[in-house]
């Protein structure tokens, strides 16, 4: 038995670890909601990023890959990014000392980032239905990158303003929305790079 449990638990490290991620991520989600404990939520942003990095590496490293396991980390990656954007811009940007036109940017960037975030989360789960190659390209590990830097990034600047009382984001914003500009593009060529693998599996 324990050697069975010890096989058991090496095959599904991988997928152990992108497990704590959804459970950090939970954490982050109602802590950003109802606590002002921004540092909390700041280590908890860093936490997600290195489960989110180690499971991969786990799975790459030791040969533990599998279909379950791409498939739950491309929806942890969505359960962590879209909810953190979207209390981002409802319960801090409104707090936030920046330009009405920033403002209205930074929104309608998040909210096309979700939107392609719902768009990947509707098609992996019917390419996984189907059988189709669901597993990340290229484009979408970096968009993760981009947007876990985004996200990052703006945890951090709020506790610098907040916390260290030091007004930064009236520059700041520009960074963030600059990398979520980047973040788009990836997404898109995340979505074509899907296109064209399930295009080539029907040709």
């Amino acid at each position: 038995m324990k050697e069975w449990l010890k096989n058991w638990l090496f095959q599904n490290l991988a997928n152990l670890i992108t497990t704590a991620r959804l459970i950090f991520s939970a954490w982050l989600v109602i802590l950003a909601i109802y606590s002002q404990q921004l540092f909390l939520v700041f280590i908890l942003v860093i936490l997600c990023g290195i489960t989110d990095y180690a499971d991969g590496l786990v799975a790459r490293r030791y040969g533990i890959e599998s279909k379950t396991g791409g498939f739950l980390d491309r929806m942890a990656d969505k359960i962590f990014i879209c909810p953190t954007l979207l209390i981002l811009i409802w319960r801090y940007l409104p707090q936030i000392e920046v330009d009405i036109f920033w403002r209205f940017l930074t929104v309608g960037l998040v909210v096309v980032i979700i939107l392609l975030e719902v768009f990947l989360a509707i098609s992996g789960i019917l390419g996984a239905i189907k059988g189709l190659d669901i597993s990340s390209n290229q484009w979408g590990r970096l968009k993760m990158v981009f947007q876990s830097a985004a996200v990052f990034l703006w945890f951090l600047f709020l506790v610098i303003e907040f916390d260290l009382k030091i007004k930064i984001f009236f520059f700041s914003i520009y960074l963030i929305d600059t990398i979520f500009i980047v973040a788009i593009y990836l997404a898109i060529k995340s979505i074509d790079s899907y296109s064209q693998r399930w295009e080539q599996k029907f040709n």
